[in-house]
This record gives C-alpha cells, structure tokens and sequence, in this order.
C-alpha cells in the first residue's frame, strides 16, 4: 500500500512533470531534423542548447526562470562563439578554453540559479571543444546552439504557464507532504523503542526540508495574487492560499511545541497515554499526506482519517491524572502533556479546516488580507555586476572553485587528447558535472556519479543484447531520459543510471553494432571522477569556516523573532475571554471525559483566538520565516560539515547543541506569542525595561 502511494506522489509531482517537459523540449528538434531534414549533426547541435537552457528549468516562480533561461542560452551562445573561433589552432584554443572556463565558474558568486547557468555554459563550451571551425562556421554552430537555447526556453515557458495552476498545486503539496513528515518526525519522540539524540536530528533535517518546500510553494504561490489584488477573486487560487497558509500555521504549531521529551518518557514510558499520543500524532500525519495528495491529484479528499479514539482517551487519562490529584504532584509532567494535547488539538481542527477548503465547503475568503505586505515574504534576486570583481581574491569560496574547476578542465582536456578515445569531451564533462563549490558535496556527487554510471552502462549492455527491435529500444531510450531528468533533483545516483542509459542507447541507435562506445563511457567517467575528487583537495574552502557567519546570522534571527512576537503582543490588546481554568478536580457531574474535552477546549479557543491577532502582523509572521530559514542554512552547513574529513570538523558538539538549543528556543518564543498578547495589560509596567535590555543587548 505505502509503495503504491509512493508511486502517485512520484507521477503527479513536479519532478516527473518537469522530467517529461524537459526531455520531449530536448528530444523534438532533434528527431525533426533526424527524420525530416536527415541533418543528424545540425539536430545534435540545436539539442546541445536546449540541453543547456534545460539545465535552468528547475521549480520556482516562472518570471525568473524565464530570465534566468534566457540568459543561460545567451551566454551560452558566446561562450560557444568564443571557443568555436578558437579551435583551429590549439594554442589560441587553450588561451581562450583555461580564462573563459574561470569566469564561466566564477559566476556561481551571484547565487540563485547561477551554479545551474554557470554548468550549462560550460556545457556549451565543452560540447565545441572537439570541433574544427572556420570563423562562419564557428558563428553559425554558436547561432543554432543559441537557438536551441531559445526553443527550449520558450517551449518551457510556453508549457509553464499552461500549467501555471499545476505548477502551484504541485509546489503546495510537496510542502504539505514535507509538513506531514515533520510530525512524523515528532510522533517518534513518543515511541520508546527510538534513541532521543536520533530523534533530534532526524527532527532537525524534517524542519530544514520543512522550511525549504515552504519557501518554493511560498515563492510561487504568493507570485500569483496580483488578480486577488486587483479584485479579480479566483475560487481555485483562493483555495490554494488558505491551504498554503493554514500548512504554514499547522508547522508554526508544532515547532511551538517545545517538550520536555525524556521528563515525559520517564514519567509516562509504560503507559497508554504516550501510545495515544504517538498514534494521534501519526494519524493527523496521515490525514495530512491525504489532502497533499488530493491537492497533488487535483480533486476532493477521501474519507477523513478519524482521530477522535485517540482525542478522547487521551482526555479520559488526563480526567483520571485530576482525580488522582497528579497536577499538584507532578505539575511540570502535567503540564507537558496538557500543552502539547492543547496543540494537537488545534492541529487536527486545523487539518479539518484544510479537508473543509479543499472539498468546496470552506470559506470563500482568504485567510490572510491580500496586500503589499505580502511582497515581503517574497525572495528578491538582485544581483550587482561588481559583486564579481569583489570575490577576485582566495578569501572568496567562489574564487576557490573557478580555479578549481579551471584546472580540472585543463587537465581533463589534456588527457582527453592524449588517449584514443572517442568521445574525449566526457572526461571533461564528468570533472564539471561533479565538482560543486563545497568538498562535501563533491565527494558525495564523485560516488553516485561513478556508482550509476557503472549500473547504466551494465544496463544497457543487457537492453542492446536482449532487445533487437529498434523501435522499442528507442521508447526505453525516451523513458530512461524522462526517468534522468525527474531523479535528478532528489535521487542523483538513480538520474544518472538512467541519463548513462539513454546515452548509450542513443549511441547504439545511431551506429548499431558498435559496443566500444559502452567501455569508453565507463572509463572516461571514472577518469572524469579522479580529476574532480583530486581537485576537489585543492583550495579547499572548508564548511567551518562558514560557521561563524551562520551561528551569528540564527542569533540576530531569533533576537529580531523575540522582539517582533514582543511587538506583536504589545502592539493590541486582544479582546478575548480569560483564560479558563484547566477542569478542577472537584468538577466530578457528569461523564468525565466530556468535562475533560469541555475545559482543555476552553482555552485552546482561548490561545486560537490570540493567535489568530498574531496571524494578521506581518512583521511577526516575516520574522518566524526569517529565522526557519537562518535555522535551515545552519542546519544545512552542518550537516555538509559532517561529510568532510574529520580532521576539517570543528565544534561539532557544539553546534549540534546549538541547533538543538535554537530550535527549542524558537519554539518557546513561538508558544509566548499568544501569552505575550492575552497578558498585555499586565506587561505595561515592563515596556521600558524591555527596551532598556534590548538596548544592553544591541550595545553588546
């Protein structure tokens, strides 16, 4: 059952839709000129640029990927022209080949999509290398790669916005399908049978991937509310806002659920009530996947996963905890407990009003006020042309790598026209496709790369000896290129079986018979592998010295976090019910877990209520995104950290009882929140030594 839901995910996702648009983009020019115009090399030079632009066509908001796909053909172009004009003479060829690949590298300092234009032109550039040009000839190969570029930029963005509805609910549902893995993460802190410190990391990389499918669905769904604005009110579009909202609000929930987890466990191991809460936790997990997957499968949810055994007999332990007068006994385990029911609570009421939207019964209006202030949480790409000329020098990551890839690139070459190969220009390839900025990173790229090459060219040694029809090998070729570019961003080893496998099939196609093609694939990937990893090793920039930056940037966060939930409570004075108490024991009338639901819903109304005065402070909601994503980027580094060489780690306990530390705290400033704001009368005696010590700290 888990396989075939695995399965759905995997072909209604943006993945597999945007593997299908890249590889029929790349594939229709050349079988055009193949079988119309019979030009087979004019056909490969055309794919050369949509293979290129391709490269680009990652998910996010369509205006930049437009762009940024326009202006990867466009340097693409020159750099072809560039080395096109140079390839007659081998000398003029290395002057030009060893600079332009150090600023073709260099350009991964604008960030963003830069690292995939600066692949792509390189690409470009190596796919001329092995070419004898006369200056026309060299202008028109660069004229139809620019093409090429061109044809795939507008059929993806042609393609893009006829599916720009798609697109968003894609983006929304990987979001909540990451949400739904939190919770899961968190459910197994009440399983006994799991280690505590693997529990938190586990928790810690669900948040960082959390944070990073929120920010892409944030990224585009927000991008598509000007007609909102204008008043042109879209039911569909709507529907999508709220649920992106209320998936936000639901993870806000749970990141604010601050657990005193082994006081639970020694306090509660053994009995039913952690069993409730693990079970309860899992099922609204469940629920949730459920309605990522209506979104992802565009219709109504199915039946709703029903909670309510696991609702009332946790109330029914907790009425049993009052009668035997626990909460005087054990506050602070009792406490834990009724907090974090209070929450669970509110989040299946949440999920429910998710179900409600989506099937059609929910609220026409938006959650949140459609204005400017929602431009803030958007992500601005501005780039500065002297930011190139500022990272001229070897405290620079991005220096490092271009020289790094500039070496790797000059030696590859060297070797490629030293042996007899056929296909030199993949040693090169292979030394560019796997040398990324950071060490870890290209350590673990040189394993995947050579492991599913080996299993692709294995693979397509059985295709060409078991299948003779032509016919067939070429559907298997067009599905193994679907499969490579839809693997490529969450499963690198898989992408690169199938892209090995559509390769030499394509090889095989064109010049039956021929398997020499199979081994020079195998060796110059491996030859490609050892330049990357020896280059890898020098001028290393290594993850720890990134730290320090990091560290500082969570802090200010979580500061600027604090101080805006501060704001946020003192700026109005919410206008809601005492809080109730938590059902005395005394209170025996009538049927105990009824009294029990009656006051822990009391004031979960309460907090629901105060909350939703916290949802309308854009400055407060900025902020708590704000610090996931200085969370993220830490959390990310650190784990990058964890891959280098041990001698290279620093402060490794350290940071991990930060990450752990911040991640508690920004959970216990998340829950103060609403406490901030139903407490105000009560704090305005404290305004000025709140400022005072905000001053403290700011002078250090």
């Amino acid at each position: 059952m888990r396989y075939s839901v695995e399965i759905r995910k995997f072909l209604y996702s943006q993945y597999f839709f945007g593997g299908l648009r890249i590889a029929v983009g790349v594939s229709l020019p050349t079988v055009l000129f193949l079988v119309v115009f019979h030009d087979r090399d004019l056909g490969f030079t055309i794919a050369t640029g949509a293979l290129g632009a391709c490269v680009v066509d990652m998910p996010g908001p369509l205006k930049y990927k437009h762009n940024e796909m326009l202006a990867c053909s466009v340097i693409g172009f020159l750099a072809a022209l560039a080395t096109g004009l140079a390839t007659p003479n081998m000398f003029a060829l290395w002057l030009t080949m060893v600079p332009l690949t150090f600023v073709l590298s260099l350009i991964v300092v604008y960030g963003n999509r830069w690292p995939q234009i600066s692949f792509a032109t390189l690409f470009m550039m190596v796919m001329t290398l092995e070419e004898k040009l006369t200056p026309l000839e060299a202008l028109v190969n660069a004229a139809w790669i620019l093409a090429g570029g061109l044809w795939y930029t507008y059929w993806a963005t042609v393609v893009s916005r006829w599916q720009a509805r798609r697109i968003e609910q894609q983006a929304l549902a990987e979001s909540l399908f990451a949400c739904a893995d939190y919770l899961l993460a968190r459910a197994a802190f009440y399983d006994l049978d799991t280690d505590l410190d693997e529990c938190y990391r586990n928790l810690v990389a669900k948040q960082i991937t959390a944070v990073e499918t929120q920010e892409t669905a944030r990224d585009i769904v927000l991008r598509n509310l000007p007609k909102l604005r204008r008043g042109k009110l879209d039911p569909a579009r709507t529907t999508m806002f709220n649920l992106f909202i209320n998936s936000v609000d639901l993870h806000e929930l749970f990141v604010g659920a601050h657990t005193d987890y082994p006081l639970v466990r020694n306090t509660f191991g053994g009995t039913d009530l952690i069993i409730f809460y693990r079970d309860l936790i899992c099922k609204a997990a469940a629920d949730l996947e459920e309605i990522g997957l209506a979104v992802l499968e565009n219709r109504t949810p199915h039946s709703r996963i029903s909670v309510k055994a696991e609702l009332r007999a946790i109330e029914y332990e907790i009425e049993l905890m009052r009668n035997r007068n626990f909460p005087a006994t054990n506050a602070e385990a009792y406490a834990a407990v009724l907090a974090t029911f209070r929450r669970i609570w509110s989040a299946t009421r949440l999920i429910e009003r998710m179900r409600r939207n989506l099937s059609g019964s929910g609220s026409p209006h938006t959650e949140l006020k459609i204005d400017k202030a929602l431009t803030r949480f958007l992500q601005r790409r501005r780039m500065s042309p002297l930011l190139i000329f500022s990272n001229l020098t070897m405290r620079s990551p991005s220096f490092r790598h271009a020289l790094r890839v500039t070496i790797a690139v000059a030696v590859g070459f060297w070797l490629g026209r030293l042996l007899p190969l056929t296909n030199a220009y993949w040693i090169v390839m292979t030394s560019i496709i796997i040398l990324k900025p950071g060490y870890s990173l290209t350590k673990q790229r040189n394993t995947q790369r050579i492991v599913g090459t080996l299993i692709g060219c294995a693979a397509s040694l059985a295709l060409i000896f078991t299948i003779k029809d032509p016919h067939l090998l070429f559907v298997i070729m067009f599905a193994s290129m679907v499969m490579s570019y839809s693997l490529l961003l969450f499963n690198y080893t898989a992408s690169v079986v199938f892209t090995s496998s559509y390769v030499l099939l394509m090889f095989h196609l064109l010049a039956p018979g021929s398997m020499r093609i199979i081994g020079e694939r195998a060796i110059d990937t491996v030859i490609g592998c050892m330049i990357a990893i020896a280059a890898s090793r020098l001028f290393p920039y290594w993850e720890y010295r990134l730290m320090g930056k990091l560290v500082t940037d969570m802090l200010s966060a979580t500061r600027k976090y604090f101080e805006a939930a501060w704001r946020a409570g003192r700026g109005t004075v919410a206008s809601v019910a005492p809080v109730a108490p938590v059902a005395p024991a005394a209170a025996e009338a009538g049927d105990g877990a009824g009294a029990a639901a009656a006051a822990v819903a009391a004031p979960t109304a309460t907090a629901a209520a105060e909350a939703s005065g916290l949802d309308n402070d854009y400055p407060y909601r900025l902020a708590r995104k704000n610090v996931h994503i200085a969370f993220a980027n830490l959390g990310q580094a650190f784990q990058r950290m964890m891959i280098e060489p041990k001698a290279h780690q620093r402060f490794v306990p350290e940071l991990n009882d930060l990450l752990v530390q911040t991640h508690v705290l920004g959970a216990q400033i998340t829950a103060a929140a609403p406490l901030i704001r139903s407490a105000s009368p009560a704090l305005e005696g404290l305004a000025d030594p709140q400022a005072r010590h905000d001053d403290a700290l700011r002078r250090g």
